[in-house]
């Protein structure tokens, strides 16, 4: 899983922060993709703000099982990357999950806490990485590469029947989507679940913060990384609360930034 765990992990990391592809991998892609294309900025901007409105009102539950599915790869992904030894995912009807991996001897609190810490960040950078693939024109290999990342969980991580059967629906409408469907529907769909992981990875962890305040020996992320620190429970949750608001943050702003004052005249317009 080490290696799985790079291949996924690296990807993600180097579109989230905004670096350029290499040279080489951009020569290989062109070669193997026809329709790199940047999208009109529009689609972009307009196709994230609608993941934003799906992630901020009851369609939420829409879409629920995605965001827990990359909270619970931001685990488990980590995990491997690590050191440790990924076991399984399940992905429950209520849309809570768990994931589970094997430490190394020697694992001590610092990966333990890296670990436990990167769930609920996990929406937001996905999201910030999807953007950052759509500014690049690379759409359409991002979205491959989620599918793949997907079916991948299917085969090695999760094990419970509800997320078996969800994740491997979503990967067969994902590989309908990108072989039978124009790149500009592929762009929408990528625009939305990047809006959605941004809001619904807000959303995720300011409930966080309400269940370490109410509900103690609740076993959460970030109260495992308080006890193990001596911190605060709602401590750490405030502070996965301002990673979080980071990456989506960040992530929002460069979908809309461009189209913001013709965002604002349209909403004016239609509310007028």
């Amino acid at each position: 899983m080490w290696i799985i765990s790079v291949l996924v992990l690296v990807p993600v990391g180097w579109l989230a922060v905004g670096r350029d592809i290499p040279n080489e991998v951009s020569d290989q892609l062109q070669e193997r993709f026809s329709d790199l294309q940047v999208p009109a900025d529009q689609i972009l901007a307009y196709s994230f703000i609608i993941g934003l409105f799906v992630g901020g009102t009851p369609f939420h539950v829409i879409l629920r099982y995605l965001a827990t599915l990359v909270h619970e790869l931001g685990h488990a992904l980590s995990a491997g990357i690590l050191g440790g030894r990924p076991k399984q995912i399940e992905i429950h009807p209520s849309s809570s999950g768990v994931a589970t991996y094997q430490p190394p001897l020697g694992w001590g609190r610092g990966r333990a806490s890296i670990v436990s810490l990167a769930g609920y960040p996990g929406p937001a950078v996905a999201s910030l990485a999807a953007v950052g693939a759509m500014r690049s024109g690379l759409t359409a290999p991002w979205f491959l590469f989620v599918i793949g990342t997907l079916a991948m969980s299917i085969l090695f991580l999760i094990r419970n029947l509800w997320g078996f059967m969800w994740t491997a629906g979503v990967v067969a409408g994902g590989y309908f989507a990108a072989t039978n469907l124009s790149i500009e529907i592929v762009q929408w769909t990528v625009g939305v679940a990047a809006g959605y992981l941004a809001m619904e990875g807000f959303r995720h962890a300011w409930q966080q913060i309400q269940i370490t305040r109410r509900f103690r020996g609740s076993g959460c992320d970030a109260e495992k990384v308080a006890i193990w620190w001596g911190f605060s429970p709602t401590g750490v949750a405030v502070f996965q609360l301002i990673l979080v608001c980071a990456a989506a943050g960040w992530s929002g702003y460069l979908a809309i930034n461009q189209h913001w004052e013709e965002i604002v005249d349209t909403v004016r317009r239609w509310t007028s």
